[in-house]
């Protein structure tokens, strides 16, 4: 009986935590990402479990229109970096490294990931006409809102 209530202890203070964690569409606004993506975007979440994510699309979805999603997992940050490690020989050309966002990133296409510590970030960006630079200012948002990294 003390092991069964020793884990349920353990689960609640680790759910509260996970609940307690920043989620993406407070961590970056519409207003923020309306600013970065340069046309006025609403924001969509989808929370849960060990990540939280935010869309981010003009009212009306059009093709091509200014689009983003910010995707926070927390804990998976190696896992990540070496699974597009792993797609790199495959990929070659289409992936690029990008200096100076968080510890490790690369991106494939549209997508961009980001080792942030222990965490892993993911960010989705079309619609605009420099996504690494829309990349690098989502990220000095999030890098400036979030708990620093040692802290997690």
């Amino acid at each position: 009986m003390r092991i069964v209530s020793a884990f349920l202890i353990l689960a609640g203070l680790l759910s509260s935590n996970a609940s307690a964690a920043p989620k993406a569409c407070e961590l970056v606004s519409a207003a923020d990402m309306s600013t970065v993506l340069g046309t006025a975007v609403a924001a969509s979440a989808d929370d849960r479990g060990g990540q939280t994510k935010c869309t981010y699309e003009t009212a009306g979805g059009e093709i091509g229109a200014p689009y983003a999603e910010v995707q926070l997992n927390w804990g998976d940050g190696a896992a990540g970096m070496k699974g597009a490690g792993a797609m790199e020989s495959q990929l070659g050309p289409a992936m690029g490294d990008l200096a100076g966002l968080g510890d490790q990133a690369t991106a494939v296409g549209p997508m961009i990931l980001i080792r942030r510590g222990e965490d892993l970030i993911t960010l989705v960006i079309s619609g605009v006409s420099d996504s690494t630079a829309a990349a690098k200012s989502i990220y000095g948002l999030l890098n400036a809102r979030l708990p620093k990294a040692a802290a997690r």
